[in-house]
């Protein structure tokens, strides 16, 4: 059945959004307005998906989940959301095996993904990703960065360049290229098992941001955007 299911919160009643899906796509928008608006995507089908909703501690849940992980085999756990809401608010999104787009947000986001795409677009605040095999890209502002994959690439662009803070990668197989703005000055460690590091910013051990990479066997490169 296709899902034509859409809600509105009130903006000043939420604080922060925690999204929870199997597999179907989470796409969040920064939007100003008095609402926050979710809608959810992909065919649903209610004898086979739960549906749950609630504010919480000025916290919106949104959740969509097989009854039983076996269905998820059968294509039914595709069921993802969009949603838009103010640039402050502060993302905690689950996700099986969809995408992840968080998008304008300024407040951070928490991010933990089996193996979909995670992309940022204008995303600034503290990040922290966890990604089994799915890529990590997008374009950041962030003075407190970690992310940990286990096999996907990541490929990171600073919007300007860090005044302080850390930038911390943990990658197992996929390579890492971390990208800043002309003139920034980034204090970089890397280790890794077999890869290699090039660095056409240059290294400035006292530089107030410090990027720090492990890495098992993929390589790093620090560029200029």
């Amino acid at each position: 059945m296709q899902n034509t299911q859409h809600w509105d919160f009130r903006a000043d009643e939420v604080r922060a959004i925690q999204v929870e899906a199997d597999a179907g796509e989470i796409n969040l928008l920064a939007e100003e307005g008095m609402s926050i608006k979710a809608e959810l995507t992909g065919d649903y089908n209610s004898e086979k998906t739960v549906l749950t909703m609630e504010i919480k501690d000025s916290k919106l849940i949104l959740t969509v989940k097989s009854r039983k992980k076996w269905f998820c085999f059968g294509g039914s756990c595709k069921n993802g959301f969009k949603i838009t809401a103010p640039a402050k608010t502060l993302l905690t999104v689950m996700n099986g095996a969809g995408r992840v787009i968080a998008n304008g947000f300024t407040a951070g986001a928490e991010i933990s993904s089996g193996a979909g795409e995670v992309v940022f677009q204008a995303l600034s605040g503290p990040i922290r990703v966890k990604s089994g095999a799915g890529s990590v890209s997008g374009d950041i502002y962030s003075e407190d960065l970690e992310v940990k994959s286990g096999a996907g690439a990541v490929n990171l662009s600073w919007t300007q360049a860090p005044r302080q803070g850390s930038a911390l990668v943990k990658n197992g197989a996929g390579s890492t290229t971390l990208a800043f703005p002309a003139g920034s000055k980034v204090a970089v460690k890397f280790k890794s098992g077999v890869g290699s590091m090039t660095n056409e910013l240059g290294d400035t051990p006292s530089a107030p941001f410090k990027v720090e990479v492990k890495s098992g066997a993929g390589s790093l490169a620090i560029k200029k955007r």
